[in-house]
């Protein structure tokens, strides 16, 4: 089955490197890119577009996005690793985030890829990452750090915290899954204990559900005491050298009050490995 990927793009280093990452990680498959500039908003995608009024000398917005998109497929045009990898590219002038979403929804987009500057994710420092990663709706999204190169390997994985309070949907994990047999990587469902107590029988059916879930794909629970979630996931990482790291985003709540905006603060939490995002569907 063909996927969808969209890519956005402000023509810099960090968004191409999301690009040839997203043409590795899919290199098996058949897939449609799709490459969006969205020119005319703040920041991210348009800073390298001039915003002043247009006259002879200078080139309108909507030339520099098309020009910009342009050069891209030109780029694409030596790179012959997948004949079944097509590209599609949508110059769009409005605001970011509904740039991303429209088109996510029109295209029926599996999942959006991005790119971040330098070895970080920067999905609670960049006020721009964040923004995209909080407000799209419906669609997953991966968030590469610049300087992060992928070989493949045995005994990569996947941490994916939870704090098993609320169940979750078969679908809402399908991008978890897909992503997991894509890489041939184990998903490592980390629980953060920090009361120490045992799990609720609520918490247990929700554990056995989603293992139930994640069938399919090689899997397995652990669980961290005495330590806050942000720390403890830091932590299980940095001791695994592990190679992914998957939050699930609630509509409601900072990734379903795993973290804190205060916590995350105060220990710099930002992680130098891939993100993916997993939201809430209705």
């Amino acid at each position: 089955m063909e996927k969808k990927i969209l890519i956005p793009t402000n023509f810099s280093k960090h968004s191409w490197n999301a690009l040839i990452f997203a043409m590795s990680l899919y290199k098996k498959y058949s897939c449609t890119f799709y490459l969006i500039n969205v020119y005319h908003s703040q920041g991210f995608l348009s800073e390298a577009i001039p915003l002043g009024k247009n006259d002879d000398d200078q080139p309108s917005g909507k030339e520099v996005s098309e020009n910009g998109l342009e050069r891209i497929m030109q780029g694409l045009s030596f790179r012959k690793e997948n004949p079944n990898h097509k590209f599609e590219t949508i110059s769009f002038q409005g605001s970011l985030v509904d740039g991303i979403q429209e088109n996510a929804n029109k295209y029926g987009v599996d999942i959006i890829i991005l790119g971040s500057r330098g070895d970080s994710v920067h999905i609670n420092t960049s006020e721009d990452i964040s923004k995209i990663t909080e407000d799209v709706e419906q669609c997953p999204i991966l968030v590469i750090p610049e300087d992060y190169e992928w070989t493949e390997q045995r005994n990569a994985e996947i941490v994916f915290p939870t704090n098993l309070r609320i169940p979750f949907k078969q679908k809402e994990l399908l991008a978890l899954i897909d992503f997991s047999r894509s890489l041939g990587a184990s998903v490592r469902v980390l629980y953060i204990n920090s009361e120490n107590k045992k799990l609720s029988l609520e918490q247990e059916e929700n554990k056995e559900e989603l293992e139930n879930h994640l069938t399919g794909v090689q899997h397995s629970f652990h669980m961290l005491t005495q330590t806050t979630p942000a720390t403890g996931v830091h932590l299980f990482i940095e001791s695994r050298d592990s190679n992914f790291l998957a939050l699930y985003q609630r509509k409601q709540g900072f990734f379903s009050r795993l973290f804190s905006k205060s916590v995350v603060s105060e220990i710099a939490f930002d992680p130098k490995l891939p993100v993916l995002i997993l939201k809430e569907i209705n």
